[in-house]
């Protein structure tokens, strides 16, 4: 597929075959992808580029030539030659747009290995209230988050293409309806709309047409807001030295794609056998943590469970398929790669508790007597947990301190953005006391954990609520605010999801295209969601949280109105995300990169808008709150933020220092 026609469906913009002729020959010669994105964007509001967007575009680039139009006209039909399959339906506009959607269920371990699409069946929705991933062919448009192409990103371009010219267009969450209108075969289908709910989000499933009066506002992105250090003040930070090293990022895990058996292979076959080695990496990894406990012994494969003695007490280790609660006790399906089996734990157990804060496919380890009706009576259940005990960190020369904020969503007309310039003020050094000024003269980091932009079409109506209806310019105005953080300080900026990033966990980056003002701070490193880094030998897992949406209502007593405690249950899974097909859209990645190896020394989330903090086992857990008042939607599903209050850590310790509330300005 031609690189111009690939570029455009990953981005969920569709070119006409006349379009394409006029503007490949310049296509990164004389201009970039953002800037033709922009200019349609803003100049014709439209996701597809036709004849009079192309030639609109050449001449405001300068590049239109005498004669355009007549090469225009008699391009068509060579396209269609060309590009059969990718074009397709393309010559027109909406009229031609259908979808054709497929959910996914995760197979079992065993069953999934080297079947196609079709054997399968499913491959996404998972247990009834799954995502449902879309192939879109022809012109459809839509603003809703691409799930299946963007989950490709951590795979090499030569596979990203191959799903493009398969799909013919971009991935969406969709219903797997038709445009209203539109003849399929023959008739003429008739259409029907759904909203996917999402925890404090809705995905749109078609584009929203812009209101006028927003089209004309004028908006500002910060420009003339210009602060420096306050002249009599003089930062303890600046003759600190820097110590500071990422000791994971998603972007330096190499990974190998499968590739498919043979020449007829199919290109689902691929995303399966990757979410089979995704789910074979996690019960890999979490089986090791889990042997580290000196409690879990003698550890047999279920493969074996009925050839050995059903007189002695034994453990399995395995990925939970399902669970149910009964009168008597919980009813597990267990699974590790070799089998799978049944697994009860009566109300009589010890550890019968335990099995609330159990999620479906995270890894635990059952010990009891097997039967061989096959099934394991179990009276211990373990978690893979954190130990209770942790090592000593040597003590620092000089204090030093990190701020730890998230959620900034700027562009949005709830964005605090008063209080976030306060903010700014504050760390050049305009406090209000001693006190302060010894607090803010020792900041050396600052810690970004995503949603730094409030996004463009994340939600139905979102436009109404947009101060910056532009997402090029949602990231200058950000940019523009963050270039007056003195220079001592470190940044460290991670994407969430309103961001122009992949939508599926792992995050690697943002897009560089949308949000180069970031890139180009002299004093920010982009980060990947999730990140660790060690500051002064203290370890700092940073990620934006998304996956408190699986432990919230699945978790008897766990609100997001307290996000630590959601916090606490991943962490005693060892696991950001561990439900798959739940609310969280998981990357077929080859390697599971969500799993929790290393114990951190703080864990920083953010994504629900709540402050709130907890040491667990000598961990702490920190949720960094937000810069954003509460919306409409909110009210709706009863969020109450608490906006622009910003935690101070003490590196040394790893423990909250103070909270400076700047809400007044909120």
């Amino acid at each position: 597929m031609d690189e111009l026609i690939k570029d455009l469906l990953a981005n969920k913009y569709l070119i006409t075959p006349p379009a394409y002729f006029v503007l490949s020959e310049h296509y990164k010669k004389e201009f970039a992808l953002a800037e033709l994105i922009k200019f349609t964007k803003q100049k014709f509001n439209t996701f597809i580029i036709d004849d009079n967007v192309a030639k609109a575009f050449l001449e405001y680039k300068g590049l239109l030539r005498v004669g355009v139009e007549k090469y225009v006209q008699t391009s068509t039909e060579t396209m269609k030659e060309k590009f059969p399959k990718e074009i397709g339906t393309a010559e027109t506009h909406e009229k031609e747009s259908f979808f054709l959607a497929q959910t996914i269920e995760k197979p079992t371990l065993k069953e999934y290995s080297g079947k196609s699409r079709e054997d399968i069946g499913h491959i996404v929705e998972s247990r009834g209230e799954g995502e449902v991933y879309t192939e879109e062919i022809g012109t459809s448009i839509s603003t809703g988050n691409t799930e299946i192409l963007e989950s490709l990103e951590g795979f090499d371009n030569e596979l990203k293409g191959e799903y493009v010219g398969n799909l013919g267009g971009t991935s969406s969450i969709s219903t797997g309806t038709v445009e209203e209108g539109v003849e399929y075969n023959g008739e003429e289908v008739e259409v029907k709309r759904q909203v996917v709910e999402e925890y404090g989000a809705l995905v749109p499933l078609e584009e929203e047409e812009i209101p006028e009066e927003i089209k004309e506002k004028k908006y500002s992105v910060y420009r003339d807001f210009k602060v420096t250090l306050k002249e009599d003040f003089e930062p303890i930070a600046k003759e600190i030295k820097p110590e500071f090293e990422i000791k994971f990022d998603v972007r330096k895990v190499k990974m190998k794609r499968p590739k498919a058996k043979n020449a007829n292979g199919k290109e689902g076959e691929i995303i399966i056998r990757s979410y089979e080695n995704l789910f074979r990496s996690r019960l890999r990894k979490l089986r090791k943590i889990l042997r580290e406990n000196p409690e879990i012994r003698g550890v047999v494969d279920i493969g074996k469970l009925g050839y050995i003695n059903s007189d002695g007490e034994i453990t399995i280790i395995g990925l939970v398929n399902s669970k149910r609660e009964t009168a008597k006790g919980f009813i597990f399906e267990v699974e590790d790669t070799t089998g799978v089996t049944k697994v009860f734990i009566g109300k009589d157990s010890e550890d019968y508790k335990k099995a609330y804060d159990v999620l479906l496919d995270s890894v635990v380890a059952f010990k009891g007597y097997y039967s061989k009706r096959g099934i394991l009576f179990a009276n211990h259940l373990y978690l893979p947990d954190v130990p209770l005990y942790k090592r000593e960190k040597p003590p620092l020369e000089e204090k030093v301190y990190a701020v730890l904020i998230s959620d900034i969503h700027v562009g949005s007309t709830e964005f605090c953005e008063k209080a976030f310039m306060k903010f700014i003020e504050w760390l050049n050094g305009n406090v209000g006391s001693k006190e302060e000024e010894e607090i803010v003269s020792r900041i050396k980091y600052m810690i970004i954990a995503g949603d730094v932009v409030d996004g463009i079409g994340i939600y139905p109506g979102q436009y109404n609520e947009l101060n910056i209806p532009d997402i090029f310019d949602q990231y200058e105005a950000l940019a523009n605010l963050l270039s007056n953080v003195p220079e001592h300080i470190q940044m460290f900026i991670g994407p969430g999801n309103h961001d122009a990033a992949r939508t599926a966990l792992p995050q690697p980056e943002f897009y560089k295209e949308y949000a180069k003002p970031l890139y180009d701070l002299k004093n920010a490193i982009i980060i990947s969601n999730p990140a660790l880094i060690n500051l002064h030998g203290r370890d700092f897992l940073i990620v934006h949280g998304r996956g408190i949406e699986d432990v919230v209502g699945n978790v008897p007593g766990v609100t997001h109105h307290k996000p630590a405690m959601p916090m606490v249950e991943l962490l005693k899974l060892r696991h950001l995300a561990p439900t798959f097909g739940g609310k969280v859209p998981i990357a077929p990645d080859p390697e599971d990169l969500l799993v929790i190896e290393e114990v951190p020394d703080l864990v920083q989330m953010g994504h629900v808008h709540v402050l709130d903090y907890q040491v667990y086992r000598g961990v702490f857990l920190i949720n960094s709150a937000t810069w954003q008042a509460q919306t409409e939607f909110q009210k709706m599903v009863n969020i109450v933020p608490t906006p622009a209050r910003v935690p101070i850590i003490d590196i040394e310790t790893a423990r909250l220092k103070t909270i400076v509330d700047f809400t007044k300005w909120c």
